[in-house]
């Protein structure tokens, strides 16, 4: 019995080494923060203005949403668009985005995408980035965005600024956003 508990607490051990070496040991530049949040913001806007594509061959419907299936390498079921929404946000805020929307859906083991009618401010100009470390676990990538007069109009003068925080936090699997949200 005391071998059994030893070997389960050597193994406890080692998983823990394991999963800290994954963790990134320094804290990102300021270029990297804000590579970071360019490939999150692909992947949020999968949920708004840029969806995954479909082929369009097989369609379901649930209830008032028709759904066409996702065509796109490596992502070919809900849990598969999980990972990859895990690889850039923590995985309460991945839960949270699955959660309120219906944009995708799984029928008999596929992902399944709903069309999306969300479409760009075309207001917004030109964004800032200012990164700000808060502790050795925690930066905040603060955007701040031009709103622009009428530009549909040619009037393309900035009227006032638009500022959002996002929340960049080490995890154990590496560097995650905790907070998200569209800009433009």
């Amino acid at each position: 019995m005391k071998k059994i508990l030893n070997m389960l607490v050597m193994v406890f051990a080692l998983l823990t080494l394991c999963a800290t070496a994954m963790a990134s040991a320094t804290s990102p530049t300021d270029e990297e923060v804000i590579a970071a949040y360019n490939n999150a913001n692909k992947v949020y806007n999968w949920f708004s203005l840029a969806p995954l594509p479909t082929n369009g061959r097989l369609k379901k419907e649930a209830g008032y949403m028709i759904y066409y299936n996702v065509d796109y390498p490596n992502i070919r079921t809900m849990s598969d668009l999980r990972r990859e929404m895990n690889a850039v946000f923590t995985s309460s805020l991945t839960s949270k985005i699955l959660g309120s929307s219906r944009t995708y859906k799984e029928f008999n083991g596929g992902l399944y995408v709903a069309p999306c009618d969300f479409r760009p401010n075309a207001f917004a100009g030109q964004s800032s980035f200012k990164v700000q470390r808060l502790t050795d676990g925690s930066i905040d990538l603060q955007i701040t965005t031009e709103i622009l007069e009428n530009p549909q109009k040619n009037k393309m003068d900035v009227v006032k600024y638009e500022t959002k925080n996002f929340s960049y936090v080490k995890t154990l699997i590496g560097w995650r956003f905790a907070t998200f949200e569209r800009i433009k």
